[in-house]
């Protein structure tokens, strides 16, 4: 399954977990209830494309890295030659030499820690990708639990979504868990790794780019979230439009 399966499989996941878990409150399309619906979908959507981030040219990869995400050895380059300037920055006179222009100077030297640990961890996840099997641990129900404790983590530094973290959490995690399905269908996965490390595949599977893969499963799964989203909001957008 390619990018734009994986994109609807994500919507369509969100569009099926979502309604169960929002309290009512949250359907009504207040400016904060925007906030939470942009991010659920936001990180379902990630969800459902971030266990192919261990394959180059993968539509994550393009997207979170640029020329660099096309190949394994474009990856390691780039993570190398990131955390060598991590690394560099943290040398006062190094730093003085090489990187402050008397245009940058005020700007880097104020936020250097940042800049230096942000290029550090990007530079560090590039390399451990660049040594990963495609549809390996990132294929796993633990590739899916180390990536809600990921989401979890970084919501704790947003106070605003505190009161729906839950609620987050779970809709990231059936976007994932909707692409570990989708490819269980198309090539089979390690689902139970480390526990089983064997791949487990369905006695039928459904090629990439087929008629059944684009038409049947990409445009249905669209269709389910356009049919969810017009019954979940459109009664109160409805409502509120009579009130005015």
């Amino acid at each position: 399954m390619m990018g734009k399966t994986h994109i609807a499989g994500a919507l369509a996941s969100w569009a099926l977990v979502y309604p169960l878990l929002a309290k009512t409150s949250l359907l009504t399309l207040t400016p904060q209830n925007t906030i939470v619906l942009a991010v659920s979908l936001g990180g379902s959507v990630l969800g459902g494309l971030i266990p192919d981030i261990d394959h180059p040219g993968s539509t994550i990869d393009r997207d979170l890295f640029g020329p660099l995400g096309k190949s394994h050895i474009g990856e390691f380059l780039g993570g190398v030659l990131l955390l060598g300037i991590s690394l560099s920055m943290r040398i006062p006179s190094f730093m003085g030499r090489v990187y402050l222009s008397r245009i940058f100077q005020g700007t880097l030297t104020n936020y250097v820690p940042e800049i230096s640990f942000v290029l550090g961890v990007i530079g560090a996840v590039l390399i451990v990708i660049a040594s990963m099997k495609h549809r390996g641990i990132t294929h796993t129900l633990l590739g899916m639990g180390l990536f809600v404790w990921g989401i979890d983590t970084l919501l704790g530094y947003i106070p605003i979504l505190a009161h729906w973290r839950m609620t987050l959490l779970l809709v990231c995690g059936a976007g994932y868990l909707s692409h570990l399905l989708l490819d269980l269908v198309a090539h089979g996965v390690p689902l139970f790794y480390p526990v089983i490390k064997k791949r487990i595949s369905l006695p039928f599977s459904i090629r990439t780019g087929s008629f059944w893969d684009i038409v049947v499963i990409r445009f249905g799964l669209l269709a389910y979230f356009v049919f969810a989203i017009a019954t979940l909001y459109l009664p109160s957008v409805m409502i509120t439009r009579l009130h005015l």
